[in-house]
């Protein structure tokens, strides 16, 4: 009985030392982000501890659904003010991404980019638990801001792939 309890006291400490996260070689995690910068996997090699380490692209998913609001708008179809909280949190959501990818795909910004999203960001106004900003009256020019900052994230990530 006692070499029972014993075995079963050995199995969770042997279980528990080759973890990704002690930093043992040749483990691996299904998770995509890093749990130890000093892994010998090549793209963990530049990663910092508790940042996305995978290669797909956030905003491309997104922006469908944002192309689909804009056209809704650019057609005056009835926005309320429950429907300009939910573009608003959206629109945030595809900009903040598109930083993302174009920080992680090494897009070097001329001041263009920042500028038009900075204006962008200005119709909405800021923070998700806020209202928007965005009047009726102003909706036709963000409409067409927001697809010139769509046209030229897609245009800087065609490049940026151009060049691997």
């Amino acid at each position: 009985m006692r070499h029972i309890v014993l075995f079963l006291l050995a199995v969770p400490f042997a279980a528990c030392r080759n973890t990704p996260e002690t930093g043992s070689r040749g483990t691996a995690s299904a998770s995509p982000y890093t749990a130890d910068a000093g892994s010998d996997r090549a793209e963990r090699d530049d990663a910092l501890e508790g940042t996305n380490a995978g290669t797909e692209l956030e905003a491309p998913r997104l922006i469908p659904a944002l192309k689909n609001q804009l056209g809704l708008m650019s057609q005056g179809s009835a926005t309320n003010e429950d429907n300009l909280l939910a573009y608003k949190n959206l629109a945030q959501d595809v900009i903040n991404s598109m930083v993302a990818d174009l920080h992680r795909a090494g897009y070097t910004d001329t001041g263009s980019f920042r500028a038009l999203k900075d204006s962008v960001l200005d119709d909405i106004g800021g923070g998700a638990a806020s209202g928007p900003d965005l009047e009726r009256s102003d909706l036709p020019e963000h409409v067409e801001r927001m697809q010139r900052l769509i046209e030229m994230y897609q245009t800087a990530m065609r490049s940026a792939a151009d060049k691997l």
